[in-house]
């Protein structure tokens, strides 16, 4: 065998091996029960983020169409009001615990939000019509985050709250809390902020799955914490044992009793990278806001042009009379503290107030790309939305049925492959077993690049993946008739295996590309159903390009090198 072929042999392999990598946390997830799924997610929780998920139409759920009522908007408002309406119903909806929502926005006053799997309906559009809440909320200090793992941490190990030195924390430090002050600074945002510690501190995994009351006995919380940065992180994996932990009634009675004052737990809203470990940040804030979102007149993402940051992003915001006032007084009285944005319990960001801002205009610096600038100043507008969001459509689609239309379009599409199949293997022989085997592969290809972007499979995708197996025999049609025309002229197989893919080449491409683009086109235009069978349409046609003009012709190399006089086609 010539090194060309062992080269693209070497190619061919690789690419089988990455469409299994990508393919065996779907195969993990959909052989278990409904059950099971559930308390996998709970262990796993970055599993629906590497799977190829079902639409709603597939596993059933909930689809929403609301609608913006402009009526009472004035003429400024109108531009932006549709990015803030949708920034505010996202939020909302990933706190329902669905897995991989489907929002998107139609024309300029409208919404679709469809909620796959989703079991309680009620309480969905309850959630999703609720008015959006803004607040800004001071983090509590060091010393007092501190204070409260150990608290928390006593609660775990049993200890009696009136046993612990930490019962008379106050929210004020005195000079002999310096010490502690020190300490606590050094492990949350000091020397080591941003290292990994997980190594030392997390928990190791268990293979059998755990129950939320399991997930919440733990012998200590602050080995969940990871210092990330100037605030303390968790590992994703390591999430869901510490809302469990925080959740529990002992563990709020006692920070409730502690003397602390307010004090509450939110999580950040994007996760942070650190070493290659993806983190959430948890913040620890008192619990009564400073002010609250609606005195923001104005929020807008722009490039800082001078100083050492020039060149970076950040937001600036402009605050009515009254929030001016008010603005003013909380940047004055707590400089060099962090102060949190929060929108509906979830932070979105907590800058540390450099000095105090007297006139109502500020500007959030941090590590944003020009992409969150943007979206963290649409989120500062969200608070007050000015417009009422309506629902004008409701479909609900059980399981049941969900369930039946699997069963259904599975079975049509294993009807037309077997005629497909017969139909190959008795017309081309050989050849048409190859042309099969790599058709078969093209579907899990398919399969692989929607785990891979974690797209969503739909009823009509799945319709695009059966004309995608009709369109991937073509290709292969074409190519072993040329390659038939070239035997029959008396040329060698080699020769004629050459010519037959080359003179194919560009009657394949040029149907693949314009069926490509003609998809492109209704994957930008079109809605719902039609994105679905557009996406795994253009996936399908591009993995079959790859299979019948490089594939096809590596295993034709191999199987009839050595073939003299006829061929099996």
């Amino acid at each position: 065998m010539d090194k060309k072929i062992i080269w693209r042999l070497v190619v061919v392999i690789a690419s089988v091996l990455i469409m299994g990598y990508f393919l065996v946390d779907s195969v993990i997830y959909y052989s278990k029960s409904l059950p099971e799924r559930e308390t996998y997610v709970k262990t796993n929780p970055n599993i629906l983020k590497r799977i190829v998920n079902l639409g709603l139409d597939l596993q059933g759920g909930m689809r929403l169409v609301l609608e913006i009522d402009r009526s009472n908007l004035e003429k400024e408002q109108q531009r932006k009001i549709l990015d803030r309406a949708y920034t505010v119903i996202e939020n909302r909806v990933n706190k329902l615990g669905v897995a991989e929502p489907t929002i998107q926005k139609q024309g300029q006053d409208r919404i679709i939000v469809e909620l796959p799997g989703l079991k309680d309906e009620k309480r969905a559009k309850e959630i999703i019509g609720q008015t959006a809440q803004l607040e800004f909320m001071l983090l509590r200090e060091p010393i007092q985050l501190e204070k409260a793992i150990n608290i928390i941490d006593n609660v775990l190990a049993g200890k009696a709250l009136h046993d612990s030195t930490l019962a008379t924390a106050k929210d004020t430090l005195s000079e002999k809390d310096k010490a502690q002050q020190n300490l606590a600074e050094k492990l949350f945002k000091g020397a080591d902020a941003g290292v990994d510690t997980t190594k030392k501190a997390a928990v190791k995994d268990t293979t059998k799955t755990l129950s939320v009351e399991e997930l919440a006995k733990a012998a200590s919380f602050k080995e969940f914490l990871v210092s990330v940065q100037d605030q303390v992180g968790v590992q994703m994996d390591n999430v869901e044992r510490v809302k469990a932990i925080l959740g529990r009634a002992d563990v709020r009675t006692a920070l409730g009793s502690a003397g602390l004052g307010g004090n509450v737990f939110l999580w950040s809203h994007d996760t942070l990278k650190v070493n290659a470990v993806q983190y959430r940040t948890l913040y620890y804030l008192k619990g009564t806001a400073e002010m609250k979102g609606d005195a923001i007149k104005k929020a807008t993402s722009n490039i800082d042009q001078s100083g050492f940051r020039a060149g970076a992003s950040k937001v600036d915001m402009e605050m009515d009379a009254r929030g001016a006032r008010r603005f003013a007084s909380v940047t004055g009285r707590n400089v060099n503290k962090f102060l949190a944005i929060v929108l509906d319990s979830t932070v979105y960001s907590a800058p540390r107030i450099i000095q105090k801002i007297p006139l109502g205009r500020a500007e959030i610096t941090g590590d944003f790309s020009i992409e969150e600038a943007k979206n963290l100043a649409i989120v500062l507008e969200a608070g007050a939305l000015p417009a009422p969001v309506k629902i004008i459509e409701e479909r609900t689609v059980g399981p049941s049925l969900g369930q039946d239309s699997i069963r259904q379009t599975v079975m049509a599409g294993l009807i037309g492959s077997l005629l497909v199949i017969f139909f190959m293997m008795y017309y081309y022989r050989l050849c048409g077993l190859i042309a099969v085997v790599l058709v078969i592969l093209s579907v899990f290809g398919i399969l692989a690049i929607m785990a891979g972007l974690n797209a969503t499979l739909t009823l009509p995708g799945i319709a695009g993946i059966i004309l995608q197996i009709g369109m991937g025999v073509d290709a292969n049609v074409l190519i072993f008739e040329r390659v038939r025309e070239e035997l029959r002229v008396g040329k060698t197989v080699r020769s004629a295996i050459e010519a037959g893919f080359d003179r194919a080449f560009t009657t394949i491409m040029d149907s693949n590309l314009t069926t490509i683009l003609t998809a492109l086109i209704i994957l930008w235009k079109g809605t719902g159903a039609l994105r679905g069978f557009a996406l795994t349409l253009i996936f399908g046609l591009c993995i079959s390009l790859y299979l019948s003009l490089f594939v096809s012709r590596v295993v034709m190399d191999i199987v009839f090198k050595k073939t003299v006089g006829k061929m099996s086609i």
